[in-house]
Order: structure tokens, then C-alpha cells, then sequence
């Protein structure tokens, strides 16, 4: 017969292990979006294309991805933070709750520029290699999630449907999070075709024209 019940090491060990995927998946949707991605491009694409995208399309979907996040990495510490707590009551032992943090933040896409020093357009061939690091970025995060509901896995729960409901809740966010960099990726090519038909490849002079600012 198969046994029912918590290991409460463990599970804290799996709340800390599932603190630190969180922190990760911070790191890649909201530090290195913000550095690699809208940071790369400031100094290679302005123009009203540029503001455009990352204003109503980049920056709302990313924001709505981070809070996302934190609402379901809140909702699965807390929940394996009672459940934890009903198991030690029901056990007569005990279960120190271990504390979620989450960590507020959003994309600041004011670096995106309609002119750098008069000059208006996009530095192609450098753009597109920014464009590349978002598909390592969105791994990156996916990764994060992966560690999770590895750690979820072995929360030390034994018994019903604790540990797979809670790793279904970090699928979702998963999925999300594929869905969201497709669209984004289709958008930026989007924005940067016509950009190119409308200004065509500057061939460096945006990087100039910020250098020089």
C-alpha cells in the first residue's frame, strides 16, 4: 500500500529550489529583456515603427508575462506552504512555512527612440542579431520553469494530486511564455520590414547618431 503523507526537509528544500527557478525566470523575462533585448536595440533601431512595437506590443505582453509569474509562483509556494502545515497538524509534527517574494517589475521601453540625432531608421544586420538573443532569452525563462515543477516533483508530497496540480499551474505560465515570444518574434520581423521599406538599412548611421549624442 502506497503512503500518504509529507517529508518536511524535503519540502522546504523544494520551496527553495522552486524560490530560485522563480528568481531565475526573473532574471530572463525581466533583467535580460530589458538589458539584452530593448537595451540592444536602442542604439540600432528609432524610428516610429521601433516605438510602436515595443510600446504596444513588446512591453504589454512581457509585463503581463512577469505578473503572470508571480501570481502562480505565489500561488504554488503558498499552497505547498498549507499543505505542508495540514500534514503537520494531521501528523503531530511540525512545518515551518517558508516565505514568497515576489518581484515587481516591467519593461521600461523609453531607451526606444523616434530620431537619434536626426536620423531615422534601423542598423539591419546588428538589429537582427539583437533579434536573435530573444529565442536564448525565452529558453532561458522556459528552463527556469522546467527546474520548478522538477522541484514540485519532489516536494515530498506523497499521495492524491498535489504535486501534478501544481506542476500543471507552472505549465501554463510555460506555454504562455512560448506563446507570447512567437508573437513577439513575428511582430518585431514585422515592424522591422517596414521599417526597411520605409527608411531602408542605415547601415550604421542610428549607432552613430547615439554614440554622438
Amino acid at each position: 500500500m502506497a503512503l500518504t503523507g509529507f517529508d518536511p526537509q524535503i519540502v522546504t528544500q523544494s520551496i527553495n529550489s522552486v524560490k530560485s527557478s522563480y528568481d531565475n525566470l526573473i532574471k530572463a523575462l525581466g533583467d535580460d529583456m530589458q538589458q539584452q533585448f530593448i537595451g540592444g536595440m536602442a542604439d540600432k533601431w528609432a524610428c516610429t515603427q521601433a516605438q510602436t512595437f515595443f510600446n504596444t506590443a513588446f512591453k504589454p505582453a512581457v509585463d503581463q508575462l512577469i505578473s503572470n509569474s508571480n501570481k502562480i509562483f505565489e500561488s504554488v509556494v503558498s499552497a505547498m506552504n498549507s499543505a505542508a502545515q495540514a500534514w503537520a497538524s494531521a501528523t503531530d509534527s511540525s512545518f515551518s512555512p517558508s516565505p514568497f517574494s515576489g518581484i515587481s517589475k516591467t519593461m521600461d521601453t523609453s531607451v526606444i527612440q523616434e530620431n537619434i540625432g536626426g536620423v531615422r531608421g534601423i542598423d539591419l544586420n546588428e538589429a537582427l542579431t539583437v533579434a536573435g538573443k530573444l529565442s536564448t532569452i525565452v529558453e532561458s525563462a522556459k528552463s527556469a520553469l522546467s527546474s520548478a515543477q522538477s522541484a514540485v516533483d519532489q516536494c515530498g508530497f506523497m499521495g492524491g494530486d498535489q504535486a501534478s496540480n501544481l506542476i500543471n499551474s507552472l505549465a501554463t505560465i510555460k506555454n504562455k511564455i512560448d506563446d507570447a515570444a512567437q508573437s513577439i518574434a513575428t511582430e518585431t520581423k514585422t515592424a522591422i520590414d517596414t521599417t526597411v521599406q520605409n527608411y531602408s538599412n542605415t547601415e550604421g548611421k542610428v549607432s552613430e547618431a547615439f554614440a554622438a549624442n
